[in-house]
């Protein structure tokens, strides 16, 4: 481990890459790590360039140079758009070997390949953490993700269905769900007041895991029996080639825009085959929004059937469309969802979430 002045209340938390583009993920390990060096506790971030944790191949090494290009030159790697608190150390390391990071009390894993990394590490079990956000199975088979649930680390998850996850492995787990800012998400626009057919969504260039591709599609089908449909959407890099024309798009906006667009749209909507936590659409039932998504555990925890939300199979264009088209034509189902949501949100603070992470990790 690299040598420094360790103090009584220390911790390094491990990234899966370079922390440079927006992230949900990074955001929650963020907000946390705010909260502890106000609290008094030295943080360390740790960017590592790779984090193989299967046999190397060509496609690795490649896959490796163009992160380091695209995302550790200089200081890139660093969270430039979150306001992270300046007394935090952002660390960049070539791997997550133990000789590599800051030598600090507690160490925490944030993703399936880093858990590898800190599982080799020659310290107690009760100085690990292995903070699960995701059933993350999409860069490596399984079983290396329930393999990854029996390490002797203590587990956090942010998830009913990952709680139910790690404990089918035979671990204990303790459930914190992320929390939400309310001073930065909050409704401005009285939601019985809100244009019905004006939805919204988020874009990300991982397809495979969001199905924006299916959301697009799904809204295609609600102009044809909407015709003054509007649909807004934000997200990380410029403007798609496949979104339509008609659709509004916002590259990166500012908190104070993201908050303007929640507050617009009547209907948000989200097609992922699998989450954590997500927080799009909670931060948009924040701002007043009603919720229709896909049936999958990452948005179950506030995305209840026709309680919250309208849901979809993963996958299916048409009852995502057609669940729109309901919204949108049927302002008293919309507008209860809506404040339902809303209410049901309000328990989901960063306070409960802080308490609940001191305890895990208090000395």
């Amino acid at each position: 481990m690299k040598e420094n002045c360790l103090t009584a209340k220390s911790i390094s938390f491990f990234m899966p890459g370079s922390g440079k583009n927006p992230s949900g993920g990074y955001k929650v390990v963020y907000e946390q790590a705010n909260r502890l060096v106000m609290d008094g506790w030295e943080v360390y971030i740790v960017y590592p360039v790779h984090t193989f944790i299967r046999k190397i191949t060509l496609r690795n090494v490649l896959g490796t140079v163009n992160r380091y290009l695209k995302g550790f030159l200089g200081n890139n790697f660093k969270a430039k758009w979150f306001d992270l608190d300046s007394r935090i150390h952002e660390i960049k390391v070539f791997s997550l070997k133990e000789h590599n990071v800051p030598k600090s009390n507690f160490y925490c894993a944030t993703s399936l390949e880093t858990s590898y990394y800190l599982n080799e590490y020659k310290i107690p079990a009760d100085n690990k953490i292995y903070y699960i956000q995701g059933y993350e199975t999409w860069n490596v088979p399984e079983p290396y993700t329930s393999n990854s649930y029996k390490f002797e680390m203590k587990k956090i998850a942010i998830a009913p269905y990952l709680v139910e996850k790690v404990k089918a492995s035979g671990s204990e787990v303790s459930f914190i769900p992320n929390g939400f800012d309310f001073n930065i998400f909050g409704i401005d626009n009285p939601i019985e007041n809100r244009n019905p057919h004006i939805g919204m969504m988020m874009y990300a260039s991982n397809n495979d895991i969001k199905r924006c591709s299916d959301m697009i599609a799904a809204f295609e089908k609600v102009k044809i029996n909407i015709p003054d449909l509007k649909v807004l959407v934000f997200g990380v890099p410029e403007r798609p080639k496949n979104l339509p024309d008609w659709f509004e798009y916002y590259q990166q906006p500012e908190k104070s825009l993201l908050r303007k667009l929640y507050n617009t749209a009547a209907v948000f909507v989200a097609a992922s085959r699998t989450e954590g936590m997500a927080l799009p659409p909670a931060e948009a039932f924040i701002c007043g929004c009603a919720l229709c998504c896909t049936n999958i555990g990452g948005f179950g925890i506030y995305a209840i059937e026709d309680k919250t939300a309208l849901l979809s199979p993963v996958f299916d264009i048409d009852k995502l469309a057609e669940n729109i088209i309901f919204l949108m034509t049927h302002d008293d189902v919309r507008i209860q969802f809506a404040k339902t949501g809303n209410e049901l949100m309000r328990q989901f603070t960063w306070e409960k979430a802080f308490e609940k992470f001191k305890k895990v990790v208090e000395i």
